[in-house]
């Protein structure tokens, strides 16, 4: 792999390490919008927000994940993303993220602390985010 158009990248979720190689791209969701990091790209530190998580990798081919909330990091030509949850389409169970999609809005129905409440929208979010890139209609 020429060191010119790769960046070394490693994924990381609480209970695996999800990539660990080269990449030519990667496309992350933030609290801002959706970000691409190539080669060389500059020094920084991003929040991230749940939702899809693409990785070209350095044969050209695509890999497809929902993430969840998480940061990530890129310097040196090397970009570290640590995130809660980290799952291919296959790994997705859509009526298990519906039910739960289901529990949280129930939860916000509810009279919460501003923790909870925090913690509801979490959930939530990362619900939707499932739903979403497994391609489901939503309610």
């Amino acid at each position: 792999m020429s060191e010119t158009n790769a960046f070394y990248l490693r994924v990381i979720a609480t209970d695996k390490t999800f990539y660990k190689g080269y990449a030519k791209d990667l496309i992350i969701q933030t609290l801002d919008g959706e970000l691409s990091f190539l080669a060389h790209h500059e020094e920084c530190i991003v929040a991230l927000s749940p939702g899809e998580l693409d990785i070209q990798k350095d044969d050209g081919s695509w890999i497809h994940v929902v993430a969840g909330y998480g940061s990530m990091t890129f310097a040196n030509n090397r970009a570290v993303v640590l995130v809660d949850t980290c799952e291919t389409e296959e790994e997705l169970d859509a009526r298990r993220a519906e039910e739960a999609l289901e529990r949280a809005r129930e939860r916000l129905r509810q009279k919460q602390s501003l923790r909870e409440y925090r913690m509801t929208q979490a959930a939530m979010a990362r619900a939707l985010s499932r739903l979403k890139f497994k391609g489901k209609e939503l309610h």
